[in-house]
């Protein structure tokens, strides 16, 4: 965990610096969360790590769907994935997001909406919730025209 942020709390001045000492000797960048916030930290974290892994499974699982085994789908996807997180720590999520839903390319988002449900029905809400928040992130985006809701609903422009 060498460079991740670690929250930091303490009841004294002293109980916080043990804790701030603590985390710098693990490599840790020790961080000042107030209490009544260390739950959104939390959350931030476990969706940035632990669901990061659950994403990772569901693309594991379509590409079995496209016949290939989990171990050479992950060989496959990995360097993606890392492209992709190294992108987003150094240029932020609206300069490193790509793909068809970015670029408004609804038909392909059809396509891989019918491959996801023909694959593993139990992701497509997964799916469709993932296409919102990418379709949201990409009309705050530079040169991304807005589009409204309903063409994500629809899977249509609007």
């Amino acid at each position: 965990l060498r460079g991740a942020g670690a929250a930091i709390a303490g009841s004294t001045p002293a109980a916080e610096a043990v804790a701030r000492g603590l985390a710098q000797r693990l490599g840790m960048e020790p961080l000042a969360i107030d209490d009544s916030r260390r739950a959104a930290y939390h959350a931030a974290a476990s969706i940035a790590s632990n669901f990061l892994v659950t994403l990772q499974d569901a693309a594991e699982t379509l590409a079995g769907a496209a016949g290939m085994s989990p171990s050479d789908a992950r060989r496959a996807l990995a360097p993606l994935v890392r492209v992709t997180v190294d992108n987003w720590a150094e240029l932020g999520p609206q300069r490193s997001l790509t793909g068809p839903v970015a670029r408004g390319d609804w038909e392909t988002v059809d396509r891989h909406r019918a491959a996801v449900a023909g694959a593993d029905p139990t992701l497509a809400p997964l799916f469709e919730a993932l296409v919102e928040r990418t379709h949201a992130l990409a009309a705050r985006g530079e040169g991304v025209a807005a589009r409204s809701t309903a063409s994500v609903a629809t899977g249509r422009p609007a």
